[in-house]
């Protein structure tokens, strides 16, 4: 007989009179769990308290899980994951575009935006990076130009092989263009780099073995007096130089073409040499004042070779013009 949860037992009633047995179950039953007697009570709260109806229903549900227990219900539930929970290990850079181990430019920079939207310390590293690289290029260049004052053996094999000349300066362009072309990519733009710096810096030793080491050496100190004054002047200044970028490319290419034509007519005077050197240091000095405000400002984070080839390019043609400026007035 199914029992009620504090009641008797439901009798069905009919008609005949129940057995004695019955009777007697039914008081015995009634005695016990009656809510006068202390056992029932606590038998019943007991019950109540540890099995609520809702609770046997669920459990009697095969759909049903149950929840784990938390002993608070501040305490949060503990998660539940489906998968495996990812590896930690360092991944391998792709081939092409990885940067060196000592890489900390963050991965927002990797991407998209310039130096002026960097935190300061990797503005400042950047700008060491650009500097250094800048450093050992002009060093590299003055060490294999002063070879040509020091060998007289090199110096005569420069000046009778010049075809040498023109295959370092074509060289120089395609070694220039593919570091621009890679110059993300570690250490592929360092190997292009210095392809270019050694070129280049042949380049220059084979013109300055043609000058006297005298004007050479002045034209060296009044390159780097210039250009340490241009770049700290462009740093603490507010004006923008990088508006006159398209004028400084129109001067550059007159200049450009005026070179080809002296070139076909070499017999031009002193004051033409003096011309053409003056125009061009004030050309290469402006040019100083743009590349070094795009540097501070302008270059991606990852760039530093670019920057540091463009400032490389405005130091040796400022000290180019100077060295014609030079010999113009030593009537050489």
């Amino acid at each position: 007989m199914p029992l009620g949860r504090n009641g008797p037992p439901h009798v069905h009633e009919s008609s005949s009179a129940s057995s004695p047995q019955t009777h007697e179950a039914a008081a015995f039953y009634q005695h016990h769990n009656s809510p006068s007697s202390p056992a029932s009570t606590c038998a019943s709260h007991a019950s109540d308290a540890h099995n609520p109806p809702l609770i046997r229903m669920m459990a009697t549900n095969p759909k049903y899980t149950p929840v784990p227990v938390r002993d608070s219900l501040d305490e949060p539930a503990a998660p539940s994951y489906s998968q495996a929970p990812p590896s930690y290990q360092a991944e391998e850079p792709v081939p092409g575009t990885a940067r060196s181990e000592d890489d900390n430019v963050p991965d927002d920079f990797k991407f998209g935006g310039s130096v002026a939207e960097a935190t300061l310390p990797i503005r400042m590293q950047f700008i060491r990076k650009v500097y250094a690289i800048l450093t050992v290029q002009l060093l590299f260049t003055t060490a294999l130009s002063a070879v040509s004052f020091f060998s007289t053996p090199y110096k005569n094999w420069i000046q009778s092989n010049q075809w040498m000349m023109w295959a370092s300066l074509f060289g120089a362009i395609g070694f220039m263009l593919l570091t621009f072309w890679k110059r993300k990519s570690y250490p592929t733009n360092l190997i292009f780099l210095a392809g270019f710096t050694g070129l280049e810096a042949y380049s220059i030793s084979v013109i300055t073995s043609f000058y006297e080491s005298r004007i050479v050496l002045q034209a060296l100190l009044f390159t780097l007096g210039i250009f340490l004054f241009l770049t700290v002047f462009a740093c603490q200044s507010k004006y923008d130089f990088t508006a006159w970028q398209p004028y400084l490319f129109g001067a550059l290419w007159i200049m450009i073409l005026f070179g080809f034509m002296a070139a076909f007519f070499p017999g031009h005077s002193s004051a033409v040499e003096l011309g053409y050197g003056v125009v061009g240091a004030l050309v290469f000095s402006g040019y100083i004042l743009v590349d070094t405000q795009l540097v501070m400002r302008h270059y991606h984070v990852e760039e530093e070779i670019a920057a540091a080839i463009s400032l490389y390019l405005d130091v040796i043609n400022l000290f180019l013009s100077i060295l014609r400026i030079l010999n113009s007035q030593s009537n050489n």
